[in-house]
């Protein structure tokens, strides 16, 4: 992923959490409310275990397919659902109302923990975007670091993400080291 499109996806991310009203730390309900003010539906099931998630259109809205294992957390429910909805928005065009009228029906490749296409990418992307605004996260990092050491887990519970998306969004900001 180019530092660009990077950079496109981040921006998308902050709109959308700004002009919805979306606060930190995003929880389940709030979620799933919002998708519900897009016209779309949230549904637990049972998935293949190697899948956390799901998006389908079908005709003019869409459903998203969660994974309701018991071995899944808030978080990783939290990270798939926010990374459905990157698709969504960068590749189901449901930004452009005409293009998403006569789109054709669209199924994501299932979203699996395991190979990534560049599509992954970028719903991985606008999903830690979403969850941990950049400007947000800088300033989070800053007062949870001492002697040049951060404090991952404070930054972690601060956005209700998995250590390693407080991490990993660190590395890809620039702010943590790899």
């Amino acid at each position: 992923m180019t530092n660009n499109r990077r950079r496109q996806i981040n921006e998308l991310a902050e709109t959308i959490r700004r002009e919805s009203n979306l606060n930190t730390p995003l929880n389940l309900e709030q979620l799933r409310n919002f998708i519900e003010e897009l016209g779309g539906h949230l549904e637990f099931d049972e998935l293949n275990d190697d899948i956390d998630g799901i998006i389908r259109k079908n005709v003019n809205n869409f459903q998203i397919l969660l994974s309701n294992a018991n071995n899944v957390t808030e978080e990783r429910k939290k990270f798939t659902l926010c990374h459905e909805l990157g698709h969504l928005f960068l590749h189901m065009n449901y930004l452009d109302e005409e293009a998403w009228n006569n789109s054709d029906d669209y199924e994501d490749t299932a979203y699996a923990r395991n190979g990534y296409s560049e599509e992954e990418y970028d719903a991985h992307e606008f999903a830690a975007a979403l969850l941990m605004p950049k400007e947000e996260y800088k300033e989070v990092v800053k007062n949870n670091t001492e002697n040049g050491i951060c404090n991952i887990s404070h930054v972690s519970n601060y956005f209700g993400v998995s250590l390693e998306a407080a991490t990993n969004r660190g590395k890809w900001l620039g702010i943590l080291k790899w």
